[in-house]
């Protein structure tokens, strides 16, 4: 099937090329029909001049559109020659409004309105609304009076811009009408050729009509027959339009329709559950595609974000491709570490970098390749130290002379100056060019001379303009020309696979088309809008709404049909945030139309169902030689309750020395709050050794437990954030804890109880099971309660009188450590009467800051409290079986 511009080339008579220009929507338009012309030429002649639509009115007026940043700068310092000085808000809290405004600016002389009827209402609407509630404030006074100034803003705006040559692209527009007849009447001997037009603002329908009724000038539309005369199908709302209104068709026949949806085509649906499935699934159609047939192919990105997973998801058998796109700077790797670097500089605390901060930075590949082995090093140091604010001090302070200058570039503070930001980020791109250089990273060097391209714009910017003066409005702008500086790729528009957005589709015919997103609030784009004026307004002045937008998205989706056989469209089903996603209503409506060959397919991210395996870790000579030695050292009721709920687990922590804790702890953790409470206890009891407990001495303690407290979290935590967050909600329940334990023991004596501590924190070592293992602990509590001794183990999670009741003594081995606490009770008894025997009998239990009121939770066997020798010598069976388990070389570590 013909292509729309070969069959536009074959109406026209490309001979007199010096007064032909030919205007299109897009410049990769016109570059394919640049192509097309020389293909069909005979002889060697000069090719006719071919505009965008963009490029054709800038023709027109001899003026050019200035980039978004100078007008936003232009704009500022217009608005702060109308506002009264008193009245202006900051550079930053403006750069919040320019861009709606720039466009709204845009919109209204795009659509030839008139500036002051439009303003005027603006104004009134927004002083209607704002002024709904009877209380006004100054904010709201200040912003009311914005929109008054805004007419005089506006012509302020123009006419700087213009003593400068930066205009906006509406001013060019609006110019372009106004001097169009003097254009056309210097223009006679030159025919224009307009095609593949859809939407079309009124100054573009002005210029146009103006150029057609001269004549010797044609427009080809590239419709279809069956949707213009459907009344109710919003493909061709525009053209329609036009056909009815257009003066120039009382003269002349709309005769530019054709009727190729109508032929039947195969078009396959793809639901991906998840948006990089879309790619994935993109390479799998490509791998069935011939090279013969992919210069016919093109993708078509509905999301362009897609782009760096389309490319890597291509079969390795397509050899060209061409993307005139470019890959956007803001989507690669590099982007992701100055984000990083810039938030870290952004907000620094009087104490030094949050230090999630510092590790984001750390942790990334690029600082890794700046810092080698450094980066881990300093990562370890606040880790280890458990810094949440990390000094500049403390960073440059672990590094290496080596790489001092680096790490002073990217630590040290930028004390809210752009200047040295720019300068810093300028250094650290020429330090990564020399390491990507010596390692031949060719694509990381592309990616590092589009950054060095967007810090130079903001480094001349700033040179310039004065309004870049702290480091936030330096991040706002950062952005703003990251996000449309790409990286070019080169490629030939004639050959290969062709990779382009909707935008860069129009005009274009392949044969075979894959459109990817395919889904509502993409195609089309939903109700979103970047504009302070609103719909009503829209509807008054006949601006284009989010309607006529879909009408836009309508268009270019059914264009991309029109001349094709195959059509793949895909489309994500996952959910997102409170949304979800769902397919477009243009695949509906071609499924309620009928007229093509339509299969559906459901794509699922491949998945193999395996069943989870445990991991068995065998006992090597090695690791039972490590065994041994670890059990001569001594081993704890920690470390063999480790054991017993997970033999994995215990082999990592104590025979590979795995430390778990490998992050900040930023609060305070489950196992550094019992230590807290255990070593505030301590503290408190200590002086009061082997004497009789009394009431006042109780109450002085009770005193002291907030001081002791602070003493021990300064010990195991620092006291640089205890007042803060959930830090501040622990510290005071940790001063809960003790001071509910005490007053219990004051009602306890008031009720007749007799108390003497004999030991606290009682540091058992060297305890001999055999002739080759030892025991060792910690008793939190030795008392002497009413004559009868008690051996208490303080706990501060949750204990229940039956995680102590045993019926057999084979239970303590049973498997998930289901009577650990009952394990380690006896084990301190077992350990204490090893050390120095025991009057018989004793009591062995937990105290539960969680569960106080149920008070001192004794071990029982068979409903009986008190331990005797008989108890331990069970005991010590279980004991020496479970540790004759865990050196058996026969039995392995496996993972419960």
């Amino acid at each position: 099937m013909q292509s729309f511009i070969d069959v536009v080339l074959e109406e026209e008579s490309v001979t007199d090329t010096d007064n032909l220009i030919f205007i299109l929507p897009s410049r990769r338009a016109g570059n394919t029909l640049r192509k097309k012309i020389a293909q069909r030429a005979h002889k060697t002649s000069f090719a006719p001049q071919i505009f965008s639509i963009e490029e054709f009115i800038s023709h027109i007026t001899g003026l050019k559109s200035a980039s978004n940043v100078d007008l936003i700068f232009n704009l500022f310092e217009s608005y702060t020659e109308v506002v009264e000085k008193e009245k202006l808000v900051s550079f930053q809290t403006f750069c919040g409004w320019a861009q709606s405004i720039l466009s709204d600016f845009n919109e209204i002389d795009r659509f030839l309105l008139d500036q002051k009827k439009v303003f005027n209402h603006l104004k009134d609407i927004k002083e209607l609304s704002d002024h709904w509630s009877s209380s006004t404030n100054e904010i709201v006074v200040n912003y009311i009076d914005f929109w008054n100034n805004l007419l005089q803003i506006y012509t302020v705006f123009c006419e700087k811009s213009l003593s400068i040559d930066a205009v906006h692209q509406g001013y060019i527009y609006r110019q372009a009408v106004e001097v169009i007849e003097h254009y056309i009447s210097s223009s006679t001997q030159v025919r224009h050729v307009f095609l593949g037009f859809n939407a079309l603002n009124t100054a573009e329908q002005q210029i146009i009509q103006a150029i057609l009724a001269s004549g010797n000038s044609e427009i080809y539309w590239d419709t279809e027959k069956s949707f213009i005369k459907n009344p109710y199908h919003e493909t061709n709302l525009f053209i329609k339009k036009y056909k009815r209104d257009w003066a120039y068709y009382s003269a002349n026949d709309f005769s530019w329709s054709f009727d190729n949806y109508s032929t039947s085509k195969n078009i396959n649906t793809y639901a991906c559950s998840q948006d990089v499935l879309q790619a994935k699934t993109l390479g799998t159609i490509l791998e069935k595609t011939s090279q013969d047939a992919l210069s016919k192919t093109a993708i078509i990105l509905g999301d362009e974000a897609l782009l760096l997973p389309v490319l890597n998801a291509l079969p390795t058998h397509i050899h060209k491709v061409n993307i005139t796109m470019g890959i956007p700077i803001g989507k690669t790797p590099t982007a992701s570490f100055f984000e990083q670097l810039l938030s870290l500089k952004k907000n620094p605390q009087t104490n030094g970098y949050y230090y999630k901060d510092v590790l984001k930075v750390l942790r990334n590949p690029i600082t890794q390749a700046l810092l080698k082995e450094t980066a881990t090093t300093l990562q370890q140091e606040i880790i280890s130290k458990n810094l949440i604010y990390v000094s500049t001090g403390v960073l440059l302070n672990t590094v290496n002379q080596e790489h001092l200058n680096i790490a002073k570039t990217l630590f040290l503070e930028w004390n809210d100056n752009p200047k040295l930001a720019v300068s810093n980020c300028l250094q650290i791109i020429s330090e990564l060019r020399t390491i990507y250089d010596e390692t031949q990273n060719s694509l990381q060097v592309e990616y590092l001379y589009g950054f060095y391209v967007a810090f130079n714009k903001l480094k001349t910017l700033m040179e310039v303009r004065e309004h870049i003066s702290d480091i936030s409005t330096f991040i706002l702008f950062y952005r703003d020309i990251i996000s449309s500086e790409t990286i070019d790729l080169k490629g030939d528009p004639d050959q290969g696979l062709q990779i382009m957005g909707v935008l860069e589709s129009r005009v274009l015919d392949y044969d075979h088309v894959i459109l990817t997103s395919v889904n509502e609030g993409i195609l089309p784009s939903g109700k979103s809008q970047n504009s302070y004026i609103p719909y009503d307004l829209k509807k008054l002045y006949d601006l284009p709404t989010y309607s006529e937008k879909d009408a836009v998205y309508a268009y270019h989706f059914y264009h991309l049909l029109h001349r094709a056989s195959t059509v793949d469209l895909l489309y994500t089903t996952h959910s997102s945030g409170l949304g979800s996603s769902e397919q477009s209503r243009f695949i509906r409506q071609i499924e309620e139309e009928g007229i093509h060959n339509l299969t559906k397919y459901t794509v699922t991210p491949a998945s193999h169902s395996t069943s989870k395996k445990s991991q068995v870790i065998a006992k090597t000579p090695e690791v039972v030689i490590k065994l041994s030695q670890f059990l001569k050292r001594g081993i704890s009721p920690s470390a063999l309750t480790t054991y017993l709920r997970n033999p994995v687990l215990f082999y990592e922590r104590y025979i590979l020395g795995i430390d778990s804790s490998d992050e900040v702890e930023e609060t305070v953790a489950a196992n550094t709050m019992g230590t807290i409470v255990h070593n505030t206890l301590e503290e408190l009891y200590k002086p009061h050794i082997g004497i009789v407990l009394t009431e006042d001495i109780l109450k002085d303690l009770i005193k002291g437990i907030e001081q002791e407290v602070r003493n021990q979290f300064k010990s195991e935590y620092g006291l640089t954030h205890i007042q803060e967050g959930k830090n501040k909600i622990i510290y005071a329940v940790i001063c809960r804890y003790v001071h509910n334990y005490l007053k219990r023991e004051i009602s306890l004596l008031k009720k007749g109880d007799t108390v003497i501590i004999q030991a606290v924190e009682d540091d058992l070592r060297d305890i001999s099971l055999t002739d080759t293992i030892t025991l060792r602990g910690k008793v939190d509590l030795l008392e002497q309660r009413n004559g009868h001794l008690n051996i208490i183990d303080y706990k501060t999670g949750k204990v229940t009188q039956t995680d102590l009741n045993l019926k057999s003594y084979e239970d303590l081995l049973l498997p998930e450590g289901k009577f650990e606490k009952a394990f380690q009770v006896l084990m301190y008894a077992f350990m204490l009467n090893k050390k120095k025997p025991l009057q018989f009998p004793v009591n062995a239990g937990i105290i539960s800051f969680k569960n106080l009121q149920s008070g001192f939770l004794p071990f029982k066997y068979n409903r009986n409290q008190e331990i005797t020798a008989d108890t331990l010598l069970e005991f010590e069976a279980v004991l020496k079986r479970l540790v004759k388990e865990i050196l058996d070389p026969s039995i392995p570590f496996t993972e419960r």
